[in-house]
């Protein structure tokens, strides 16, 4: 089988499987939530892009894989990990500033994404040994997709979307 199509198999099932999650199991209990509570989980899934980084390992990849996609690949993870780290932080103290972090680390995150999915293209890269970083690409980057639009969904949604519900549930 070719590489290219493995891959799309993999990454159209990965893809198929987190969205029925988040439609089946996380909007359900997310729109009960308060944003900045429910931007939380969402952001975890950023905050482990650190394993993206891998790339930037020794041996990590085939001597084939030019070292510009790697570096490009490796630290856009590490600064997206760095940034939904920081608006994790910002969230949990109630920062004035965490919904523009929040902002911050989905453009940037989705950004880098895209940006590696072409230029993965672009170099061929699914022709070439891996090795973890297949596993990375067809499993976790569909979860950073299905998360990226369950974030924006937070962020377009207003801020006492959740609270009234509760809030007129008590006056019952």
């Amino acid at each position: 089988m070719k590489p290219i199509l493995l891959f799309s198999i993999q990454f159209s099932l990965s893809l198929v499987a987190y969205a029925l999650i988040a439609a089946w199991y996380v909007v359900p209990r997310l729109a009960e939530r308060p944003r900045e509570a429910a931007l939380q989980p969402l952001l975890w899934v950023r905050a482990f892009r650190v394993t993206g980084g891998a790339v930037l390992a020794p041996g990590a990849v085939a001597a084939a894989v030019p070292i510009a996609f790697q570096r490009m690949v490796g630290y856009g993870d590490l600064i997206t990990a760095g940034l939904a780290l920081i608006a994790l932080a910002a969230l949990r103290a109630r920062l004035s500033g965490a919904i523009a972090l929040a902002w911050t680390v989905l453009v940037v995150g989705m950004a880098d994404t895209i940006n590696a999915i072409i230029q993965s293209m672009r170099y061929s890269v699914f022709n070439h040994a891996l090795g973890v970083n297949w596993v990375i690409v067809t499993i976790y980057v569909p979860a950073l997709l299905v998360s990226s639009a369950l974030i924006l969904w937070q962020l377009l949604r207003s801020p006492a979307a959740a609270v009234l519900p509760a809030a007129a549930a008590g006056n019952h």
